[in-house]
């Protein structure tokens, strides 16, 4: 149920929702993009260079400038053990094996934009957001497995080269004798290519996940290392009601994304972007609630664990819930927009079957992640549309969490207190310096996601407050009370601002 707590008081706005509770690039990297040209400006040994004549590495280095795979620099040195990043190796290795099939990059993109290109249409594990990130030798053995059609996290990636020949390990020919951590050196990096070079491999893709849905390569049942060997760090990690946890990635808005992990696998996905796959003919991210009712039929109106059946509210409307690919599958859909799908969450048969209480067990870090979600979801939505991400603000987040703790503790959902406090007076009581604002409130939604789904949705005004001209957001969350969890956003713009 929601509640119509839309209201417009001057440049004021406050809506309220309500639910029942079951409801690289170095100065070594030649302008040129294809593999002739490079060819043609690299010399045919490394005679020039005044740091190679005694390098372990010297005859792998004139065999790499001889094929133009790499050059040296601009004051006569070669710098063998200088360490490359992950869009340098990245380049050496294409042009090992790719040459001219490397699409240019186009006048405004990164030098290695077509690197990465190329690398995406195989499915390696390299992101260009991490392009001149620090690099170790376990990347490198993940993209080299993943060259031979192998996607294997780094401990099986190095013992795949090992057994086949393809490296020797630093100290010792094993996972331990590697040197994972070490960051490769531009001498051993030529190394490694040559290696397989000389056994005359051909680069190759990793094949479809078996799964049926992926989120930014990252599918159910994945390994932890191998989530941040595609994804890198991510920004935080997030407690869950499951009692998983969220490794969120909000550093990029527009590939918003959180991997629940638990026992070093992936047990969910979710995102809002379009940064998501299907091996389902009719279902992307451009789909309808109609696409996906014609390839999945009738989505769930209830799941059974144990033996207590759980109902669905309203299934098929604003969302549907679908047993599929090993867990429970949730679409969310925009009713503003035609239907269109809006978010994917995919949750493990595992991890959902073993939350038999609706809304977890409440802790201070569930709280905090519920208020970090619901910033980063609405930010991720306003990117979607082409709008500026809100700024967080810690003094009107204080002013959120009093208002959720006041309806919690005193038994009401409304924007004006039982004493008649409302929104302008809670900011004017807690000094906010604001020109306008307005307020979002929830109750009764099991996390974050679901209240973030109801407030897109709604035709009562929290649509237009997500959406609207505010500049900054702050976001309290309660446990306790009747509908056992409360949200409130508040939004505004500086009266400066």
């Amino acid at each position: 149920m929601r509640k119509n707590g839309w209201k417009r008081l001057g440049t004021w706005g406050v809506s309220a929702l309500l639910v029942p509770a079951l409801l690289v690039g170095g100065s070594w990297v030649p302008a040129g993009g294809s593999r002739a040209a490079m060819a043609a400006s690299a010399s045919a040994s490394t005679s020039g260079f005044t740091d190679v004549a005694s390098h372990w590495g010297k005859a792998t280095i004139d065999w790499a400038v001889s094929k133009g795979i790499v050059d040296g620099f601009a004051d006569g040195t070669f710098q063998p053990d200088k360490t490359v990043s992950e869009a340098q190796f990245l380049a050496m290795l294409l042009r090992a094996f790719a040459g001219d099939a490397i699409p240019a990059a186009g006048a405004d993109a990164a030098w290695y934009a077509g690197y990465y290109a190329y690398a995406s249409e195989l499915r390696w594990p390299v992101d260009p957001a991490h392009a001149d990130a620090p690099y170790s030798r376990g990347q490198v053995a993940r993209v080299l497995a993943a060259s031979q059609g192998q996607d294997l996290d780094t401990a099986g990636a190095v013992r795949y080269l090992l057994e086949r020949g393809l490296a020797t390990g630093k100290t010792s020919a094993t996972v331990e004798g590697f040197g994972v951590d070490d960051r490769p050196t531009r001498a051993e990096a030529l190394q490694f290519i040559r290696n397989l070079a000389d056994k005359h491999l051909v680069l190759k893709g990793i094949p479809a996940p078996a799964r049926a849905f992926a989120v930014r390569g990252v599918s159910l049942g994945d390994s932890a290392e191998s989530v941040q060997s595609k994804l890198g760090t991510p920004a935080r990690k997030d407690a869950s009601e499951y009692g998983f946890e969220w490794y969120v990635y909000n550093q990029d808005y527009a590939s918003y994304a959180q991997i629940g992990i638990s026992g070093g696998k992936v047990v969910a996905l979710y995102t809002n972007s379009t940064r998501w796959a299907s091996d389902k003919p009719g279902v992307s991210p451009s789909a309808s609630s109609a696409d996906i009712v014609k390839t999945f039929g009738r989505p769930l109106d209830s799941i059974t664990k144990g033996f207590t059946r759980y109902m669905l509210n309203n299934p098929g409307e604003e969302e549907g819930v679908y047993e599929l690919d090993g867990g429970y599958v949730t679409f969310f859909y925009d009713t503003h927009e035609n239907d269109a799908l809006e978010a994917i969450q995919i949750v493990s048969k595992e991890a959902e079957e073993a939350k038999t209480d609706y809304y977890g067990t409440p802790s201070e870090a569930l709280r905090i992640a519920f208020e970090r979600e619901t910033f980063d979801l609405a930010n991720a939505a306003r990117v979607k549309r082409g709008l500026k991400p809100f700024v967080w603000d810690d003094a009107v987040a204080g002013t959120a969490r009093k208002h959720s703790e006041d309806m919690g503790v005193k038994g009401y959902f409304d924007h004006k207190s039982p004493t008649g406090e409302r929104l302008a007076d809670r900011y004017e009581a807690d000094g906010i310096d604001y020109r306008s604002g307005a307020e979002n409130i929830a109750a009764g939604q099991p996390n974050a996601i679901y209240a973030h789904a109801g407030w897109l949705n709604s035709h009562t005004g929290h649509r237009e407050s997500l959406l609207g001209p505010e500049t900054r957001l702050g976001v309290g969350v309660y446990f306790g009370g009747k509908m056992h969890v409360y949200y409130t956003q508040n939004f505004y713009t500086p009266m400066n601002g």
